[in-house]
This record gives structure tokens, sequence and C-alpha cells, in this order.
């Protein structure tokens, strides 16, 4: 059997920021960010965790299902709009540091993955009396092309203008889609002439934004707090959304792990086909058990003083001699040396069958 093809969008890759200025945004509204969020693979819960990642599916899935409710096409400027520096996380923060305006948006393109930008995104400098932002949707889905393209344009000036003051100002907006019949809400926000149809996405500034200089800019502290920042956002490997899914469902009860029936039943899928994805995802339930199991115990055993016999009932054990057996299978140490301060390993327990 051949085998399936990478889907990119389902790649669980981003911080999921512009879901959660959707979610604010219609919860505004009274509508329910649970059933917003129902069969995504996610709670509004999980929006909380810090190392929580989305994939473009389910971002897009979301969109779509909050523009219905919205009733309003030009929800993607409203969800820009709400964006301040804080949202973009810790590359917002690293902006802070930035001398210039100019180089603050530098630094946010390139750490524009972590900061939860579904588009890719670069700046260039035109001549010397102006520069240009270009944006291109990662994937071709042109019935919401305007939104992300919408959101990531309108949140940029937003932060700009927050960073150096309302009067920033772009020379011209150029974009690639019909002009919608919303058009005059571009006009009102961006203060510029706006041209549809165009070649490419781009919002061309005046170079003398870029050279604008930052009040919150420190030169004592630019360079640690951005190696801090450097090794924070270092990427790994991103995971499938799918996996991602699952394995917020087993977080959720390390200490009585759901079957893989019941596991399928919360995310809207049989038995059966759960398990058909996950061999074609080359992993196994039993698997992402072990890898939450796993996780659970590491963080216990470094944050807290708990006995192993707890460590071992709060991740699923009758006793310790089993947890400590099931460790070192995952590990090749034991729990005690994480504690004597011994670097975890990556789980190492091979493949089983569920």
């Amino acid at each position: 059997m051949p085998a399936k093809p990478h889907l990119p969008d389902a790649d669980a890759d981003v911080p999921p920021h512009v879901i959660r200025q959707v979610l604010q945004l219609l919860a505004s509204r009274g509508h329910s960010v649970d059933r917003l969020c129902k069969g995504l693979g996610f709670t509004p819960e999980n929006l909380r965790d810090a190392g929580f990642r989305v994939s473009y599916r389910q971002t897009s899935m979301l969109v779509r299902r909050a523009m219905q409710r919205w009733g309003d096409p030009a929800m993607g400027i409203a969800t820009g709009a709400r964006q301040t520096v804080v949202c973009f996380g810790l590359p917002g923060l690293g902006m802070l540091t930035c001398p210039t305006l100019g180089e603050a948006l530098l630094y946010l393109i390139k750490y524009q993955r972590a900061a939860g930008t579904l588009v890719i995104n670069e700046l260039a400098v035109i001549d010397e009396r102006s520069f240009m932002i270009e944006a291109a949707t990662r994937f071709h889905d042109p019935e919401l092309e305007p939104f992300f393209i919408e959101e990531i344009f309108v949140s940029g000036v937003a932060v700009a203008r927050a960073m150096v003051g309302s009067h920033v100002r772009p020379s011209r907006l150029e974009l690639r889609y019909p002009r919608p019949a919303y058009a005059s809400a571009y006009s009102e926000y961006f203060r510029c002439p706006v041209v549809f149809n165009a070649p490419l996405n781009r919002l061309i500034c005046d170079m003398s934004w870029y050279h604008c200089p930052l009040p919150t800019h420190d030169s004592f502290m630019q360079e640690s707090l951005q190696a801090q920042i450097d090794q924070l956002l270092s990427i790994g490997t991103p995971r499938n959304d799918l996996v991602e899914s699952i394995m917020n469902v087993l977080r959720a009860s390390v200490d009585e792990m759901p079957g893989l029936a019941q596991t399928g039943a919360a995310l809207n899928m049989s038995e059966r086909t759960l398990r058909r994805r996950l061999a074609e995802l080359d992993t196994s339930y039993q698997r992402l058990v072990d890898q939450v199991r796993y996780e659970c115990a590491l963080d216990l055993l470094r944050r807290s003083a708990m006995p192993l016999v707890d460590i071992a009932m709060a991740t699923g054990f009758t006793d310790a001699r089993n947890f400590r057996r099931a460790f070192k299978r995952w590990s090749g140490i034991l729990p005690n040396q994480i504690r004597q301060g011994v670097p975890a390993p990556r789980l190492l327990m091979p493949e089983r069958a569920d």
C-alpha cells in the first residue's frame, strides 16, 4: 500500500494567536467559544497553554465557522485591529528591545511562525524613500486569503501605531484579490490609497517610519534579552494536528487514560478510522499514551518533591515499581536520576501494537 502523502496544512506548527483573537471577537458578541471549537481537536482551555500549537487546517476551519456566525465579511480587519504587541508572544517582547520600528518589524518577521502568523511575510527596502512588507498565504485558499491578509496587515499597523504613535500611516496598500463590498473599511483603517487586483499583497511605507526610534529600546538589554528569546524560540519538528489533538485528550486524563474508542469519540472519529490514521502517520495510540505519561512524569520529577508512588498514581500506574520499569523503558534511565540533574532523553520506547 503506497504511503499517504504528507499534508503540510495538517502540521500543528504555529501558536494559536489568530484563533485566540477570533474567539475573543466572537465572544464579545455572545457566541459560545466551546461550540466554535467543537470537533476541531482542541478546547478553549488548550489555548491557555503556552506550548500548544495548531495547524492551518484547524485554524481555517475555525475561521470559516466564525465568519458564518459573525455575519460581517470584514472579520479579518476586526481581528487584526484587536492585536497588540503582547499578542505576538515572545517575538513581540523581542520587538520592544529593537532600536527602530523597521528593525522591530524585521525581528517579528524573523520569528513570524512563532508569532502565530499563517502567512509568509517579507520586508524589503524599495529605494531610499520607501520600504514594503509583502505577504503571501502559505496554502492556496482563495476563500480565506482576504481574511489572513487583512489580519496580518491590520495587526502590523495596529502594533506599529501602539509602538510609535497613532499617526503611523502607510503610503499604499496593494491586494491581489478583487475589491470587496466592504472596501471602504480598508481606506478607513489604513488611511492610504488601496489598490485591488494587484500582482502581490504589499504594504508600502515611507522610509521615515522604518527609522522611527522606539521608546522601549534599551541598548544594554537588547543583546542579552534577544539571546534568551532566541533560545526559547528554537523550533522543533512540528506534530500533525491529529496527533496534537489526541495528546490534548490524553493530557486531560493522564491518571486514567481513555481507550482508543473513547478518544476517537471525543474527536468525532471511529476507532477503526483513528487506528488507520495513526498507522498512516507511522505511529500508534500506545506510543502517544506513553509520550504523554513520560512528559507528565518528567514535569512532576522536575517541579515537585512528590514521592515516586504518588507520581506513579498520577501517571496511571498502580505502584512505584511498575512506574520505574516503564520510565526506564521510555528513557533508558531511572526516575531518581532526573532529580539528580541527568538530562532527560527523548522517548526511547519502540513502537508496540495497540
